[in-house]
């Protein structure tokens, strides 16, 4: 006879639903001490309230209880929220990342494998770990429906039914990305963003940039100044020192995400 545990099944819903144990207690006209006992298998609702709870969670009672099978998606959600919720920041972030990297090798392998004479002999559990140490190189999977791409560092997902530029973004776009069509501009911005990618409060000076790039500090200074101007922050130190605006970082990652597309 399968197990019912219920107080599991209410701290997955409420987090998958994104409330807090308050917010639970609230809707439901209990006290939070009731929500926590609950959660904790220190006791069980009253019964009269199950239909309650399996409506505000739009979840039959049958399902509240764990009596009919839930699919993987609804597991992974709630389990993925928990664990990155019991990490650091840092440890979230790196979890992420590794994550990302799996679900691109995991998502590549199940397709490959598809097509006749394809990858024999991988291991989808190693193939998957591989990828998240960053051991792959420049990994590519486009189909009608979907495309991720891998290189080094960055990973891209993208639901391509859902992709459109608008004619009013075109021009934007254009003026965006001109100045790294110019090999001394994108060689500063690569090196800029190697120097200060690993701190949020990291500036670096023209010659840490200069001899990062292996541009003269005159050329370097011409790009910050000129095309890269736009894209930066500077700080008021007397050695000044400069960083990409926030909403800017991601430039080179993207890039070089497609440096290897031929």
């Amino acid at each position: 006879m399968k197990t019912i545990n219920l107080n599991q099944q209410i701290s997955i819903l409420r987090k998958e639903k994104g409330l807090t144990q308050e917010e639970l207690a609230v809707a439901l006209g209990v006290t939070n001490q009731a929500v926590s006992k609950w959660e904790s298998a220190q006791c069980c609702p009253d019964i009269q309230l199950l239909p309650q709870i399996a409506e505000l969670f739009q979840v039959s009672v049958d399902r509240l209880l764990g009596c009919s099978p839930v699919s993987p998606a609804e597991i992974r959600l709630p389990s993925l929220c928990e664990k990155i919720d019991s990490l650091s920041q840092e440890e979230a972030l790196a979890f992420a990342y590794r994550t990302a990297a799996a679900l691109h090798a995991l998502t590549w392998h199940k397709y490959m494998t598809k097509l006749p004479n394809q990858n024999p002999g991988l291991v989808v559990e190693e193939l998957a770990a591989h990828a998240a140490d960053g051991k792959w190189g420049y990994s590519c999977l486009n189909t009608p429906e979907f495309t991720t791409v891998m290189h080094q560092g960055a990973v891209f997902f993208s639901d391509n039914g859902n992709c459109a530029l608008e004619n009013s973004k075109m021009h934007r776009l254009i003026s965006l990305l001109k100045p790294f069509t110019q090999i001394n501009t994108l060689k500063t911005a690569s090196a800029l963003y190697q120097l200060t990618c690993r701190c949020e409060n990291a500036f670096a000076t023209a010659a840490k940039i200069s001899e990062k790039g292996g541009l003269s500090k005159d050329k370097t200074e011409e790009c910050l100044q000129e095309n890269l101007s736009p894209f930066l922050l500077e700080n008021a130190a007397a050695d000044k020192g400069y960083r990409f605006h926030g909403r800017y970082e991601n430039i080179i990652p993207i890039l070089s995400l497609f440096a290897f597309a031929e």
